[in-house]
């Protein structure tokens, strides 16, 4: 996961950061030795309390003084470089929320137990290894941030907080939770994702107020059988563990939402899961499973995204249509599917996305016609030789990917999509394409790379709104003047075209094309000096000797 993706999340889950009443950034000083040395840098740990630190903790001793005058419920120090808390905090016993995020602190003094009014206390993006003891006096407290900190357990008087509503303990090292977890049971919401669990106690079942549990990205092999007690769930997230099953009392969690078990190693799917009938999104990706329960997708009646992507399924789910009437998104990918059955998505009147990439799928339904809803369709890496007349009702189509097939030959009715921005056909048999392609003129990127093209249609002129076009690894030998036309392109690509030896001049008209690849192509009735100097000089070429070089091009 990316640290753009984590800020998000975090940002996400913690509660509202307020501003920081002033910053103060890190300088180093530069010291001239004076006997002939090299200058030496020195950072503020190595000098000792430097002026700035000293501004620091007299700006800090600022805040928190006017934070008293004023009886500011609310303090924020958050991104100060505070690497200690000033034990005077025991004057402001009044605070309800104190933000200190982003800051070196590596412990808290004991006068944190003053606080006892205190309801949020955000800790996260510290140094923190442990939590004073003294802080079991924080009887108000209902959120606790420790987010990206160093703690390897949980401080054990975490446990004596037996307000607390919210914890967050993402990104840190803790191993396991203690059964004491079992006095936190107002807890509704309890994140421990990116952290080391290799297993939760029995006594999680304690926690019957939970709405929210994420332990994703942890090495979770089991959840326990009291996993069923915490009935209030509505979003479970146990992503990227690894998983070997799901204990039947799952299906006590009568309010989930959403339950998150892809990247695990699940070759089972209990049958009480159908109980969880509220689900609005099931994501079962990169797992070992073969079937689901007969019967249980039409049970989520409220389900609009199924993702079976990356198991090792044969066939698609049994059970009638009615199963995939509330999707609206279903993918299936890298799966050993061989069949879409004949009228399995007749009652799917929903349903926009369907990704069926990376199967053993040769042929495509009777019925493949009246998917008239889906504007995305992914079928690459599959067996495909044939493509029905019947995909020209499939109107509201915007991306096709038929890349990696075995398709020589594209229907004429291909020209009906007139909504379809992207068309990929990378990696087949084709030795043409229909003048019908013309059509589509409302495509802005299309590849037929890496077929056995010998030449363009010239109707490819037509497509006006073209930005991207991959037409490399073929036979061309030619290129029709229409490509002058395309006003849009903005990237060609001809590379690996052993028979290509000119480009028309009208390519000078393509005033925005920006990036042109032309590797493995020989250009033989081009100037040498011109090929040799690469696609820019051959575009320049193009724009100031051929008849198109009084237009300004500028």
């Amino acid at each position: 996961m990316s640290a753009k993706t984590k800020n998000k999340h975090d940002q996400s889950e913690s509660p509202r950061l307020g501003a920081s009443a002033f910053s103060a950034r890190s300088k180093r000083v530069t010291v001239n030795m004076g006997d002939g040395q090299k200058v030496k840098t020195l950072t503020p740990k190595q000098r000792g309390a430097t002026t700035e630190q000293k501004s620091v903790a007299k700006d800090v001793k600022k805040v928190m003084a006017k934070c008293k005058e004023e009886h500011d419920m609310r303090l924020d120090l958050s991104r100060c470089e505070v690497t200690e808390l000033p034990r005077y905090i025991k004057e402001l016993s009044h605070l309800e929320e104190m933000y200190l995020y982003g800051n070196r602190l590596t412990t808290l003094p004991p006068e944190i137990s003053s606080l006892l009014n205190l309801k949020i206390l955000a800790l996260s993006e510290n140094m923190l290894s442990s939590l004073p003891d003294e802080a079991e006096s924080l009887l108000c407290l209902k959120v606790l941030d420790l987010r990206h900190n160093r703690l390897k357990e949980v401080p054990f008087v975490v446990y004596q907080l037996r307000s607390l509503q919210t914890l967050f303990l993402r990104f840190n090292r803790v191993t396991s939770l203690t059964p004491e977890i079992k006095n936190l049971t107002q807890l509704t919401t309890l994140s421990m994702r990116e952290n080391k669990f290799k297993e939760l106690p029995e006594e999680i079942g304690y926690l019957r107020c939970l709405s929210v549990l994420d332990v994703a990205h942890n090495h979770l092999e089991h959840l326990p059988h009291s996993i069923g007690n915490c009935n209030q769930l509505v979003t479970l997230d146990v992503q990227h563990n690894e998983l070997v099953d799901l204990p039947e009392t799952i299906g006590c969690l009568t309010c989930l939402k959403r339950l998150g078990i892809r990247y695990n190693r699940i070759r089972e799917i209990p049958a009480e899961l159908e109980k969880c009938s509220d689900l609005e999104e099931f994501n079962i990706e990169q797992n070992k499973l073969k079937t689901l329960p007969e019967g249980l997708l039409k049970r989520f009646k409220n389900c609009s995204s199924l993702q079976l992507a990356r198991n090792q399924f044969e066939e698609f789910p049994s059970g009638p249509p009615a199963q995939f009437g509330p999707l609206t998104s279903f993918s299936i990918e890298h799966n050993k599917v061989t069949i879409v059955p004949f009228g399995v998505f007749s009652e799917a009147k929903k349903l926009t996305k369907v990704h069926l990439k990376d199967n053993l799928i040769s042929s495509l339904p009777l019925d493949f016609g009246s998917w008239v809803q889906i504007t995305e369709l992914n079928l690459a890496s599959n067996q495909i030789s044939k493509l029905p007349d019947d995909i020209k009702h499939l109107t509201k189509l915007e991306v096709l990917i038929l890349s990696n097939n075995v398709i020589k030959l594209l229907p004429k009715s291909i020209g009906g999509l007139c909504n379809l921005i992207h068309l990929d056909l990378e990696g087949n048999r084709l030795e043409s394409l229909p003048a019908e392609i013309g059509y589509l003129t409302s495509l802005t990127k299309l590849s037929v790379q890496s077929n056995r093209l010998t030449v363009l249609p010239r109707g490819i002129g037509h497509l006006v709104n073209l930005k991207h076009f991959s037409a490399g690894e073929n036979n061309l030998t030619q290129l029709p003047e229409e490509m002058g036309t395309l006003e849009s392109l903005e990237e060609l690509y001809l590379n690996d075209n052993p028979n290509l030896q000119m480009l028309p001049f009208e390519l000078a008209l393509c005033r925005k094309l920006a990036l042109m690849s032309i590797e493995g192509c020989p250009l033989g009735r081009l100037p040498p000096q011109v090929v040799d100097g690469g696609p820019s000089a051959i575009i320049m070429y193009l724009r100031t000797q051929g008849p198109y070089r009084a237009m300004s091009f500028s």
